[in-house]
């Protein structure tokens, strides 16, 4: 009996070597950077094409190509196009783990620790509510860091179900799109895109104004109110 089971146990024995070594896995992943304000997830896929592999970031609808990446052996180097910014990454079983360097501006750099989870495509929640605020529309907002005197801006969101994308224009600039979802009176949103990383965490009160804080790796926290107003302008 031992010796009909050596031969079993020996081959189960390689069968799980290999699948523990198999390397880097095409396929969507979620992932998420460690930030000081929580943890910011986005969508991550890898294709290999021919003898290489190619990443994109997915924000929503948008997705960024990175074609400049190497791998060697369990490891992943990635620069990312529009800035100097890298992702450093280590295959693990079930994903990847690592971090992000990316550039402030002069010699300032920040770093970032980074997960990746092979086979998810959430973004914050798992399992989605179906009874949540309305967020939808147009927003008057201030925006406050540290003892400054508050910024005005203008958030635009466009909500579907629990998924709400949108963008806060400052009369600087119009922002990045923001992509997540409204769980009961939270509003979570979030974009990396390889040279921006930022997170916005509010919550719509018992008046139906949001306040709450937004958090991105240039310009670090800042506290956000907004009160709905289709006609708001800059």
């Amino acid at each position: 009996m031992t010796a009909a089971i050596a031969p079993v146990a020996t081959a189960l024995a390689v069968a799980a070597c290999g699948y523990l070594d198999r390397g880097l896995q095409p396929g969507s992943y979620r992932a998420a950077l460690e930030t000081p304000a929580g943890e910011l997830p986005f969508g991550l896929d890898i294709a290999k094409e021919s003898d290489r592999y190619v990443l994109y970031l997915i924000n929503g609808e948008e997705r960024l190509r990175v074609e400049d990446v190497q791998v060697d052996g369990r490891n992943l180097r990635a620069s990312l196009p529009g800035s100097s910014a890298a992702l450093s990454l280590r295959v693990k079983r079930k994903g990847l783990e690592g971090e992000l360097s990316l550039p402030l501006g002069g010699a300032k750099l920040t770093t970032l620790p980074l997960r990746a989870e092979l086979g998810k495509t959430h973004r914050f929640f798992e399992e989605p509510l179906t009874d949540n605020a309305d967020v939808q529309g147009r927003w008057s907002v201030v925006v406050s860091r540290d003892a400054l005197e508050g910024s005005p801006a203008v958030a635009v969101f466009h909500q579907q179900f629990e998924r709400v994308s949108g963008r806060i224009l400052t009369r600087e600039a119009e922002g990045p799109m923001l992509v997540g979802e409204i769980h009961d009176e939270e509003l979570y949103l979030s974009r990396f895109d390889g040279s921006s990383a930022v997170l916005l965490h509010a919550r719509v009160d018992a008046r139906g104004a949001l306040e709450g804080e937004m958090w991105s790796a240039a310009a670090g926290a800042a506290r956000v109110q907004a009160v709905r107003n289709p006609d708001a302008v800059l």
